[in-house]
Order: C-alpha cells, then structure tokens, then sequence
C-alpha cells in the first residue's frame, strides 16, 4: 500500500484517533476551518496562490490515522480485497451480523442501531497486516463485536459478558459447552473465574527473548505491569478482521501485525509472539462462536486448540503453573474455555489471527 504521509512506525496516540475520527467528512473539515480562522482562511485561498498550493498538497498526501467505514470500503475496493472475504463482499458480511445475528431474536436487547456504521474505525497501522493476511489467506472475516445494548453491566469483563449474556443463549439451539459448572484441572479455576480474569494483552508488550527463555517469569511480569482485566464498555462498537473456518487448517499461513508472513517455530504460544502474531482474545472469540453457530450450527476449532492472547492469573490457587494462556477448542462438538502452558506445542494447536 502506497502513502505519501503516514505516521512513522508507531500506534497513533489516542488524541490523533479522535481528531482524526472527527476528520472524515468534508463537512466536519469544512466547520473546524470556519472555527480556525473564519472567512479570512477562505479569503487568503483567493489572494494567495502559494497558500492554495500548500492546501492542495497537504490534501493530496494526508494519510489518516484512522479509517472511516467509506474510506475502509473504498480501500478494499481501490485494492481488489473483497475477493478474499467470505460472500467477496465486506458490506453483505456486515449486514449479515447487523440484521440476521445482533438482530436475532435468540437476542433481544442487543442492537446496532441504523447509523452504527459511522462507529466503525480501523487504525490505519493495521492496513498492511489485513491486506497481507486477506491476500495469504489467512483472515476473511470482518469480526464486529457490539455492546450497545440494554444489557450493558460495567462490572463484567468483555470475556465475561460476551459469554453470560451472548453465547449461552444459543444453548436451547443445540449450543453445547464443555465444563460450566467443574474446575479445570490444570488450574483450579472455574469457567466463570477463567472468564474474570482474562487479560488481553498485544505482542509489543513482551520482552520477547525474556518470554523465550522463561515465559512463565516474563507473564508474571507483565501481569504485574497491568491493571486488572479491563471491564466491557457500553455503547461501543469494534471489530477486527479474522477467519471463519471451523478449523484453521495445519498449513495455514501467519501473518504478523507488521504484515509480515513469519513462520513461528511451533505451534506454541511463546514461538506466536516472538513473531509478533496478533490472535483472538476469549471474547473475541466467544462472539465469533456465537456468529458462527447462529449462521450454520458450527462449532469451530472442533478438532484443534486455538490460543487466544489473554493472559491468566490464578497465583492464590496454588497450581503449577500459576500463570496460563487462554486457548480454546470444540472436541466433541463441546465449545471448551481453558487456559494453559504457553510453550505448549502439539500438532493441534493453531493461530487465529485477529487483525
């Protein structure tokens, strides 16, 4: 992807996100120059052709922070991506979730709303990992996850709530999960206790040789650093491009949230982030869950093991280890929550890339 004016290697800060957001109309720009400098700006385009050169330069080589849903929409098109997604439209795939899943009867109270496209935004950093992984094969799927409902409570963590007040309402459809009620055996937690404490974390926040050579040091570590598990927020939307196979195949290419195609020494979680790959977290992964049950009654990843990149504490139950990686799987056709060892390494493991 060519640009001009980008922002240089970084995340933008999340005062550039707003303002950017506020730019993505002509009308927004066109009101904030009147507030800037009134009909005198308008007066100096007139008298002052260098100054209109200037404008038009700046106009032609911005690059922004974010992208609007029009602009994310012409960008796939400008790039011939739609060809790529399930259905090769990324409006049919919104629509879907919009009208046929969120509007669902199974659950009443949840909504979008008419304009909820206007909440969509896309970091413009993350443009180069979606079109590599849409181009490799590897994401297809256009992940919306939506709290704006009348269901909101602030004390629940997103895993938490996308769980207790989304997914279980699919099991008088034939939805079934695995262990509601028991105590995983690894790690003494309930499923309700594990949903508490998952705590999203990005690859940049590792010390990656640190968390090669002593991953559960380095967890602990990190865990130290964070606050605890954020909990959901109302009357947002997010999303995040992903794959909506039921198994993600063995021979999958990985594509790292720089863009880059990495081949991660095993399957484990540990080899995952010293390549920069970016997964699903639980949350994400309960939505996609639900979505991909209420479309056509598939339980996915029901033959592998699928990490997820929340971070575990469960130190005051005294097990070995005391720190875990989430991950998840359907054997059996039962949607199975858990955490685990994150230098874990079998054949069955695999990365469902959330970009």
């Amino acid at each position: 992807m060519e640009t001009k004016n980008t922002i240089a290697n970084r995340r933008p800060t999340q005062l550039e996100i707003e303002i950017s957001k506020g730019m993505v109309t002509v009308s927004e720009a066109t009101r904030r120059i009147i507030n800037a400098g009134g009909f005198s700006i308008f007066q100096r385009l007139i008298d002052d052709p260098d100054y209109l050169e200037a404008l038009i330069n700046f106009d032609q080589n911005y690059f922004p922070v974010v992208f609007s849903y029009p602009a994310l929409l012409r960008w796939f098109q400008d790039n011939n991506l739609e060809r790529f997604l399930d259905g090769g439209s990324l409006e049919k795939q919104i629509r879907w979730q919009a009208e046929e899943f969120y509007g669902y009867r199974k659950l009443s109270g949840f909504y979008l709303g008419k304009n909820f496209r206007r909440r969509i935004f896309v970091e413009a950093d993350r443009l180069p990992a979606i079109k590599a992984g849409l181009e490799s094969g590897c994401i297809n799927w256009f992940l919306i996850l939506s709290s704006f409902t009348e269901l909101y409570s602030g004390e629940l963590t997103e895993a938490e709530f996308f769980f207790f007040w989304l997914l279980r309402r699919f099991k008088e459809d034939g939805f079934r999960i695995w262990n509601e009620s028991g105590t995983d055996r690894w790690t003494g937690l309930t499923l309700a206790e594990l949903l508490t404490r998952c705590n999203p974390t990005e690859p940049e926040e590792f010390n990656l040789v640190a968390f090669k050579s002593d991953w559960m040091a380095e967890t602990k570590r990190i865990l130290g650093k964070k606050n605890p598990p954020p909990k959901v927020q109302s009357d947002i939307v997010r999303v995040v491009f992903t794959s909506d196979l039921p198994d993600i195949p063995a021979d999958q290419k990985i594509v790292n949230k720089n863009g880059e195609l990495v081949k991660p020494e095993n399957r484990s979680y540990v080899s995952a982030i010293y390549e920069g790959v970016r997964v699903l977290s639980h949350a994400e992964g309960i939505v996609l869950a639900a979505q991909m049950f209420a479309k056509d009654k598939t339980h996915i990843a029901s033959n592998t093991w699928e990490w997820r990149r929340d971070l575990v504490d469960h130190r005051d139950k005294k097990t070995n280890p005391d720190v875990s990686v989430a991950h998840a799987h359907s054997n059996g056709s039962e949607f199975h929550l858990s955490s685990g060892r994150a230098d874990y390494s079998f054949g069955s493991h695999r990365l469902r890339l959330a970009l």
